[in-house]
């Protein structure tokens, strides 16, 4: 009975297979999946609002697996005739039965011939968005997600010739990426699989040019996203993120647990060569026999790291080696070895330097290397370095900053143009990705220094915040002789020269932010000293202001502001010069001898360029100066105006060249100038001295360093001081004196042929006067004045006049 129940219900069952077999058989044969085109056409224009064009035929298989073939396929973007993608073939083949029980297995995904292009913009947004149809599930009565995900089963993936464009604001991702061949075994979650990948980047952010090549054994864990590459055979060749010609080729195991954030690596080893600028590095290596990383473990394992660089710098030998043989943290305990290592650089440039330190410790939360100690020597032509450098090394794991601490160092500097230079550096300093800080003192041939301050790397552009304070500072013992283009500018022929072509470039202010404080007890750079030295700044915006900027300078003291403006190349200063020597200014300025004196010199004044001489061109602003107890270098008035005789007489100018051995003697002098476009015009010139005095007007063309101005000199009414005596004759005159010609060689033309009428008339003016004097003298019985009394005795005839004439009116 039992039997016979069992026979008919197999019966029944085959029967309801071979059913569903010839059912299958006859909708394989009788189904046209070209027929549903249309449907497709039509539904994504309405639904996704893209077109679709399937120029190739549909093929579709549906037992024992579902398989699906396109070519020629052609997809736009949404709602833009433009293409987002084209696909020569592609084909799909997936299980029909795992279906139902929520597992995707695929056999096989193939494609052939894809060209694409991605786009994320800044929000977020991509141009794939429609076709993930970014929804969120529905939500269950426990309030999780409504059934489970598929899990997943490739038996093979295979892409050829496959081209993706990728436009990604928020990754700043932007470039191409060529797949030659993409291959893999049997894919699927926890299960290792083959991997083999040929690859072209070319990727201008970030700067990412090569290709990528290779074969290894990959493992995913989608529920802790893991992954784990087992003999690695990785080689890439190209440009990577600035650095030239990179050959690289890697092999070992790295494995990332995501949920964990455990790393691990094993028998690491990759070998190197690169060209960073002058650097050429080829068959450098960098292993590692074991690594681990587990944070909730608190374990850190290093084992046998070895660094090996070698290469050439400008074609000189460099060679680097370092070995940390062993490191094992588990919490609070530390062990290890000590790190070893050497740096060699052979050429006219060397360097030949040994580092070591003791056994570490610590714990997991930091680690500590102490008594890290570096010897070096140095050579750079005929210039000698060589000292020590001792501190401990602390690594705070967890925030990821390296501290040097108790830092000793000890150098020596030989400069066969100074003095040798003994620097000596105390203190301590913090770097980490983000921030780096110090705070450090010493001294620099006996003579002390201290600095601290912080970089904000992470700010953008990074801020720098720093202070520091020198007995003495002499820059010129620090920075390479001055350059011909770096000289005054007044040693360029007049009207310019190679050194107005010298490029100002302030776009290096652009890369940086922050405040600056320097104090100096003396200081020297170039051709200028000063004594405490004075100087507050700060850097915003490509903007620097430095307020205050002062210092004892030219045995006087300078007290100004400058502004220097990357974005206009723009530089403007404003303040002055109290009781200084105005030839020392002139002289480190301008390399001009031009004043002798002491006194105030004020300013005001900008300007903006490319150049030095645009910079000259296009200067603006106003400049004075008082002084007193000087003279004007190039010529002796004095000395000049005692010829007015012979000269007046021929009624010819007197034409002379400024000579550094002449001067005219002064007082007083005062004088203001208006600068408009690198003109200096001046109208309220005085100058006082005890026979003279001057006023005048004209103006200097500073791009071409030339002069045009007129002195107008007056002899003072007295016979006393300088040549006075002898210019009793010129008494009320004024003479005009030209000044022409470049600033090195000024021409001086006292113009006689001007004044030689003036100077008559006074003479014919003042013996008619004496005669009116004689006769009226005469009239009123007075004495005449030959036999007036001397200077000091009796009153003169003048006097006898003056008071009888005062009687008349009574």
């Amino acid at each position: 009975m039992a039997t016979s129940r069992l026979r008919k219900i197999s019966f029944v069952f085959g029967g309801l297979v071979l059913l569903t077999v010839a059912a299958l058989v006859w909708l394989v044969a009788s189904f046209d999946p070209n027929a549903y085109k249309g449907l497709a056409i039509d539904w994504m224009k309405t639904e996704r609002h893209r077109t679709l064009v399937i120029d190739g035929p549909i093929k579709l298989s549906v037992f024992p697996r579902l398989t699906v073939q396109l070519s020629a396929v052609t997809l736009s973007e949404r709602d833009k005739p433009d293409t987002f993608a084209h696909l020569d073939d592609v084909s799909l083949s997936v299980a029909v039965m795992p279906l139902l029980r929520k597992r995707l297995e695929v056999d096989r995904i193939a494609a052939r011939g894809l060209r694409a292009t991605y786009r994320r913009a800044a929000d977020g947004t991509t141009n794939i968005d429609d076709l993930l149809d970014k929804q969120k599930p529905k939500p269950t009565a426990e309030g999780g997600p409504k059934g489970e995900a598929l899990a997943f089963d490739v038996q093979s993936i295979r892409f050829d010739d496959l081209r993706l464009t990728v436009h990604d604001a928020l990754a700043k991702i932007d470039g191409d990426l060529a797949i030659t061949t993409f291959s893999t075994g049997r894919l699927a979650d926890q299960r290792e699989s083959p991997i083999e990948l040929d690859a072209q980047l070319a990727l201008t952010q970030p700067a990412l040019a090569g290709r990528l090549s290779g074969k290894t054994l990959l493992k995913l864990d989608l529920k802790t996203s893991s992954v784990a590459l087992r003999d690695m055979q990785l080689a890439w060749a190209g440009d990577a993120f600035g650095i030239k010609a990179l050959d690289t080729k890697v092999t070992g195991a790295l494995a990332y647990d995501g949920a964990a954030g455990t790393l691990s690596a094993d028998n690491l080893d990759a070998r190197i060569g690169a060209v960073l600028g002058a650097l050429r590095l080829d068959g450098s290596q960098v292993a590692l026999k074991a690594f681990g990383y587990d944070p909730a473990k608190q374990q850190l394992s290093l084992d046998q790291l070895k660094v090996r660089i070698a290469g050439k710098q400008d074609g000189h030998p460099l060679k680097l080696d370092l070995d940390w043989p062993t490191l094992a943290v588990k919490g609070n305990t530390l062990s290890g070895g000590p790190v070893t290592g050497a740096l060699s650089l052979q050429g006219p440039t060397a360097i030949d330097a040994t580092f070591k330190s003791a056994a570490p410790k610590g714990n997991f939360e930091r680690i500590e290397v102490p008594a890290f100690e570096t010897t070096l020597k140095g050579s750079s032509g005929p210039r000698r370095l060589g000292g020590t450098v001792r501190s401990d090394l602390r690594l705070d794991v967890a925030g990821r900053v390296l501290s040097v601490e108790a830092l000793a160092a000890r150098l020596r500097i030989e400069e066969p143009s100074l003095q040798p230079l003994a620097l000596n550096v105390n203190g301590r300093a913090t770097a980490s990705a983000d921030a780096a800080s110090w705070k450090l003192s010493g001294d620099i041939n006996t003579n002390p220094f201290d600095t601290d301050g912080q970089v904000r790397l992470a700010d953008k552009p990074m801020a720098i915040t720093a202070s520091a304070n020198f007995k003495a500072l002499d820059l010129n013992r620090l920075l390479p002789a001055a350059s011909a283009t770096t000289a005054p500018a007044a040693s360029a022929p007049a009207g310019g020269g190679a050194g107005d072509a010298a490029p100002v470039d302030l776009s290096a202010l652009k890369s940086m932010q922050g405040r600056l404080s320097l104090r100096a007890g003396t200081f020297a750079f170039r051709q200028y000293r000063a004594a405490n030295l004075a100087l507050d700044a700060t850097l915003s915006g490509g903007v620097l202001r430095a307020s205050p900027f002062a210092a004892d300078l030219w045995k006087g003291r300078l007290d100004m502001a400058v502004t220097a403006d990357a974005g206009a190349n723009r530089v403007a200063a404003k303040g002055a010069a109290t009781g200084i020597d105005v030839a020392a200014l002139l002289k480190d300025v301008a390399d001009k001898d031009l004043l002798e004196g002491r006194g105030r010199v004020s300013f005001d004044l900008d300007t903006a360029g490319r150049t030095v001489g645009q910079m000259k061109a296009r200067l603006h602003g106003q400049a004075g100066l008082q002084l007193q107890d000087g003279a004007i270098k190039g010529i002796n008035l004095a000395k000049q105006l005692r010829q007015a005789r012979a000269a007046l007489s021929m009624k010819a100018d007197a034409d002379t060249r400024a000579t550094t051995t002449e001067k005219t003697d002064f007082s007083e002098l005062s004088a203001s100038f208006a600068i408009t476009d690198g003109i200096a015009r001046s109208s309220d010139l005085s100058v006082k001295s005890p026979f003279l005095r001057l006023g005048g007007e004209g103006l200097v063309d500073i791009p071409k360093s030339r002069i045009d101005y007129t002195v107008r000199a007056t002899v003072a009414e007295t016979s006393k001081g300088q040549g006075g005596a002898e210019l009793a004759e010129l008494r009320g005159v004024t003479i005009p004196v030209q000044l022409t010609g470049p600033l090195d060689a000024v021409a001086w033309r006292i113009r006689w042929s001007a004044v030689a009428a003036d100077v008559l008339k006074s003479q014919v003016g003042k013996k008619v006067e004496e005669q009116l004097k004689d006769k009226l003298s005469e009239r009123l019985g007075l004495p005449p004045r030959s036999a007036s009394a001397p200077e000091g005795g009796a009153s003169r005839p003048e006097d006898e006049l003056k008071r009888k004439l005062r009687g008349l009116f009574k």
